[in-house]
Parts: C-alpha cells; sequence; structure tokens
C-alpha cells in the first residue's frame, strides 16, 4: 500500500500535506515540535525557531499568503510573527490537516531500500532509549525541513574569534535587545536579520557597528506607496533582465536616495544579483548616526574586532548574522546533501536517481514566500498519484547542470545564493513540467524542447 511520509509542520510541510488531503493521498506528517509553525512559532520546542520577539515579516501579507488562503483584511501591512503563527494554525484547521500531524516526533533517520520506498525511523522527542525508536516504510518522502534552523558561523573562524572575552551569539539565538543596552555591540551581516537586528540594538547600545564583507543593496519596506516585494508582480518585473536590473538601480536611487547619504559603500554589483536586504529602520539609525557602518572584519583581540579597512574598534559583544547551514540530519550524507549551500535538485525539488524523495521549500525567491509552495506541491502529488511523470535521470542531470550555468551568470556566488531563485521564472518551469510531465504519464512522448523544458527556465535556480 502506498503511503508518503511528510518531515516537519511549518509552511513547506504544512502546503504539502494540504495538497496530498485534498487528493486523498494517504500521508503521516511528523514534526519534532509539540506545535505547528516551524520558524514562526517563537521559542519552538523544537530548537529551530531562531526568530526574536520584535520581529515582523519582511514581506507583505500577500507575499506571506498561500495561494488557496489569502491572510485576513485585518492583519497589517507586514504582520508581526505571532499573527504569521496564527494565519498558520489557521490554514491547518480549515484544511483539516491535524488528524494527518504526529507532533513532538522526530525524525532520526531516512534510508533508501533495496527493493524500492524509505524506511524512516523516529522517535518521540525526548525519549532516550534506542527502543523508542520506530520504523515504517514508505513509498515516497517529501522533506519539508526547512532551512533557516541551523546556525552557520564564518569558516574559517576570524583570526583570534577564540580570544574575544564579550558575549558572543549567532542570530538564532538573539531574542532582544535588553542584554545589549549601554555596550559596544558589533553586528557581523548584511541579510535582512542583520540589518534589522542591528537597528533595534542601536536604540539602546552605547555603540552599535555594522560589519559586512559586501557592499548590499538595501531596500525600503515600501516603494511609491507600496510593500517593496509587490515588485515581483509589476510590469518592472516582466521586463529583460539587463533591463530590470538598471530599472531597479535607478527605483532605489529615486526613492532611497544614494547609499553614501547612509555612510554605505556603493554596491559593486546589480541589486537583482543577490538576495534583498530589506530594512526602514536600519536607513534611519544609519541616518541618525547610531549604527557606524563597518567593512569585514580581519581579527579579533580580547575586546576589540579589527577590520579591513585598517581600523579598530571596542567592543563588548557580537553578533553573527551569518546565514543558515542546509541540513538534512536524518539522511546520510552519502544519500544526499547540499554542500557549499548547492542542491543538486531538478527544479528546486527532485533528486534525479533518488526515486520517491522530494524536497519541499528549497527554492528562494525574492518578494514572495508560501505562494510557491502549494504549486509546488501539486506537482510532486501528481507525481506520486502517477498523473504526471518525470523526465529520464539523465535529462534531469543535464538540466540541473545548465540551470546551475545561468545561474552562476545571475547571482552573486556565495553560500546564502545556492537556492536563489526567479519567482517568475520558477513558476513559469513549473506550468512547463506539469504539462510535459502529464503527457509523459499518459504515453505521450513529448517533444525534446518539453522533455528539457525547464532549462531555458534556469535562471530560476
Amino acid at each position: 500500500m502506498r503511503r508518503t511520509c511528510v518531515i516537519g509542520a511549518g509552511p513547506s510541510g504544512l502546503a504539502a500535506s494540504k495538497v496530498l488531503a485534498s487528493r486523498g493521498i494517504p500521508f503521516d506528517c511528523f514534526e519534532a515540535g509539540s506545535g505547528i509553525g516551524g520558524l514562526w512559532r517563537y521559542g519552538n520546542d523544537n530548537g529551530m525557531s531562531g526568530i526574536y520577539a520584535s520581529l515582523h515579516a519582511n514581506l507583505s501579507k500577500e507575499g506571506m499568503s498561500f495561494s488557496s488562503l489569502a491572510m485576513p483584511e485585518t492583519y497589517p501591512v507586514f504582520p508581526h510573527h505571532s499573527k504569521v503563527l496564527a494565519y498558520l494554525e489557521d490554514y491547518a484547521t480549515s484544511f483539516g490537516l491535524r488528524p494527518h500531524l504526529t507532533l513532538g516526533t522526530e525524525v532520526t533517520s531516512v534510508r533508501p531500500l533495496d527493493e524500492g520506498g524509505w524506511e524512516v525511523a523516529h522517535r518521540r522527542r525526548g525519549d532516550a532509549p534506542a527502543t523508542e525508536v520506530r520504523t515504517q516504510r514508505y513509498t515516497e518522502v517529501v522533506v519539508a525541513n526547512g532551512h533557516h534552523w541551523n546556525p552557520r558561523l564564518p569558516d574559517p573562524a576570524v583570526p583570534g574569534a577564540e580570544t574575544f572575552e564579550g558575549p558572543t551569539v549567532h542570530s538564532h539565538g538573539y531574542r532582544s535587545p535588553e542584554p545589549y543596552a549601554g555596550l559596544r555591540v558589533l553586528v557581523i551581516g548584511m541579510g535582512n536579520s542583520a540589518c534589522e537586528i542591528a537597528a533595534e540594538i542601536s536604540r539602546t547600545a552605547a555603540r552599535t557597528f555594522l560589519s559586512a564583507r559586501d557592499a548590499a543593496h538595501v531596500f525600503p519596506k515600501m516603494l511609491l506607496g507600496r510593500p517593496a516585494d509587490h515588485l515581483v508582480q509589476s510590469p518592472l518585473s516582466g521586463l529583460p533582465r539587463f533591463l530590470k536590473g538598471p530599472a531597479t538601480a535607478l527605483l532605489l536611487r529615486l526613492t532611497r536616495g544614494a547609499p553614501a547619504q547612509y555612510g554605505l559603500p556603493d554596491p559593486v554589483r546589480g541589486p537583482l544579483a543577490a538576495h534583498p536586504s530589506s530594512s526602514d529602520e536600519l536607513l534611519v539609525q544609519l541616518a541618525r548616526g547610531a549604527i557606524t557602518p563597518k567593512p569585514g572584519v580581519s581579527s579579533f583581540g580580547r575586546d576589540t574586532a579589527a577590520f579591513t579597512d585598517g581600523t579598530r574598534e571596542a567592543v563588548d559583544a557580537v553578533v553573527y548574522a551569518t546565514g543558515y547551514s542546509l541540513s538534512f540530519p536524518f539522511l546520510d550524507p552519502s544519500v544526499f546533501a547540499a554542500p557549499h549551500g548547492r542542491t543538486e535538485l531538478y527544479l528546486r525539488t527532485v533528486p534525479p536517481r533518488l526515486p520517491g524523495l522530494y524536497f519541499m521549500g528549497l527554492a528562494q525567491p525574492a518578494g514572495v514566500a508560501f505562494p510557491l509552495l502549494e504549486p509546488q506541491a501539486e506537482w510532486v502529488a501528481d507525481l506520486i498519484a502517477g498523473t504526471a511523470a518525470l523526465p529520464s535521470p539523465s535529462d534531469m542531470t543535464r538540466a540541473i547542470t545548465r540551470e546551475w550555468q545561468r545561474h552562476e551568470k545571475t547571482y552573486v556566488s556565495t553560500y546564502r545564493h545556492g537556492i536563489e531563485i526567479d519567482v517568475r521564472a520558477y513558476r513559469r518551469a513549473l506550468r512547463r513540467e506539469l504539462r510535459a510531465g502529464r503527457r509523459r504519464a499518459r504515453g505521450v512522448v513529448p517533444q525534446p524542447s518539453a522533455v528539457t523544458g525547464p532549462a531555458p527556465a534556469a535562471e530560476a535556480v
């Protein structure tokens, strides 16, 4: 009997569960925490949530809504994390997902079987004895364990980091600015977390430094009176990339001004070459002089930090906002891993030579979060139900190679951008593959362009 295992009840796992339930496909969903929501559950007892007390979504409520259920009109434009969690709770209830969810249960191992299918080992979280581990066989496994839970620190470590005597924390462990009141604080990074945490800390710290190895474009959250993430649905997003980049840069210059006005260096790359960092508070605090921008850290002393421009500052505490590693602790690395943040997945979902294994939520777009998840889950459900079929493993591997070639020409080559995609291109690729897959399942041989259909959308990697 066919049965699917879904790992994780965050947004990706809930979207997968909703689609599987609506199709009548038997499945179990295991969640390590005692509640759903993944990173959106503040203080999640699965240890995987890194959100802090004041965090609001950096995308609008439209960009945070599933395609089948809009966030309430009463929500503010950028909802607080508690409202996002309430929305996810309502989503699970509205679509009758709770009977399928097994909470407080950690998946410890996912192993391919020689005869086909997968052996999944799991246990109630907190159970120590090995005898408490249960194993079940599944025909398919959908991995939806998220990618913002395993903190990544600089590698190699900054010289002298072990000699620094002040408190250090990764942004995953940051909760509120109170411990930093009156201190000289160094925040390392230039992503969304770094920008927002530095802005929050700077309101009570004696001094706040924001260190970034590379200059980045900082988007205000509102552009021309609309949430900035609405740009992905605007006519601007339909322009060719060689026009879209300069047009976005001009829009930023007109609405935000030049980076030099805030003491920031001009970024070398265009605004679309990296995942956008958005923060109104950071820009305000930079303009007030409450935050001092610094280049990369070259070394630490006992209570100091030296920077690549030759300057040195007295520092009492450090916050590393240096991102997360892609981790799948229940999969042996010989089965699947993501070295350097790079996943060898067809359309960010299918490992070509591991039948029945699927990944959800490993496509990171600018401007939307949840809306891509249900279309991805619909494709996975078609594959599980047999109403769509995949190209051959060799065709998928060739498509992945072409996608990576375009990706490397489009985005900055850093760990953080290994799963970056263009949302419009990815949606087109999913629609194209869904049509081609249904033709394959009906025994209709697709034309060569359909077999390799996702390749032109390689920018979506």
